[in-house]
């Protein structure tokens, strides 16, 4: 009984950790929002909201993981759960690093590419919906519905090469432009910072692929 209590305590854990990874997106996509607006002030504050987030993602981490150690599943299934844990909190790690890095640096974005920046930070972030889905799917009370939990994993496959077709295609407009070479690579290097996100939420649904095919929650 008490392993299957430490079972049931890991799964509420990993949802509230996954809604916590959606609040922290929406933080940061608001930061980037505002400062895309130059609304600096209101972007620092969201900003903040990001780094609190992303450090209670870390604590929630760290409370499966204890559970995850103290002999929560079967040791065949408990590295692959942690794997997936891992992964999923490192997309909040991103969030927060894209949002520190416009506070800390203040890239300076010209007009005609903030429309373009602003459409890669929406698809890079919105990735994470079908993620979060399978992911509640998965540990749903009704069971598992392993063909849904596929689709979902290669909406993330296509959402995140959509995100780098037009990363590519920016970084190809930031690169041919007139802009000197130190801000070409400060603005890029941003870009990257964004597009991580997406890179992130893909490492997770790879996990969580590895995860269903070994076996069942």
């Amino acid at each position: 009984m008490i392993w299957v209590k430490k079972e049931s305590d890991v799964i509420d854990l990993i949802l509230k950790l996954i809604g916590k990874i959606e609040e922290c997106l929406r933080a940061s996509m608001d930061t980037i929002q505002h400062y895309l607006k130059a609304e600096i002030d209101e972007a620092k504050e969201k900003a903040k909201k990001t780094d609190h987030l992303e450090t209670e993602t870390d604590e929630i981490r760290r409370e499966v993981e204890g559970l995850l150690f103290s002999g929560a599943f079967l040791p065949s299934l408990r590295g692959d759960v942690y794997v997936l844990v891992e992964a999923v909190d490192k997309i909040a790690d991103s969030a927060e690093a894209c949002c520190d890095f416009a506070i800390g640096q203040r890239p300076e974005i010209p007009d005609d590419f903030k429309s373009d920046f602003h459409t890669i930070a929406v698809g890079s972030i919105n990735s994470y919906d079908p993620l979060k889905k399978a992911v509640e799917n998965l540990l749903s009370e009704k069971g598992k519905d392993v063909s849904i939990i596929r689709e979902r994993v290669r909406e993330v496959g296509i959402r995140e090469s959509d995100v780098d077709d037009l990363e590519w295609k920016l970084t190809r407009r930031i690169f041919t432009s007139d802009l000197p070479l130190a801000q070409k690579l400060h603005i890029q290097y941003w870009l990257e910072k964004i597009t991580n996100i997406s890179d992130r939420v893909e490492d997770a649904s790879d996990c969580l692929n590895s995860l269903i095919f070994r076996t069942r929650i």
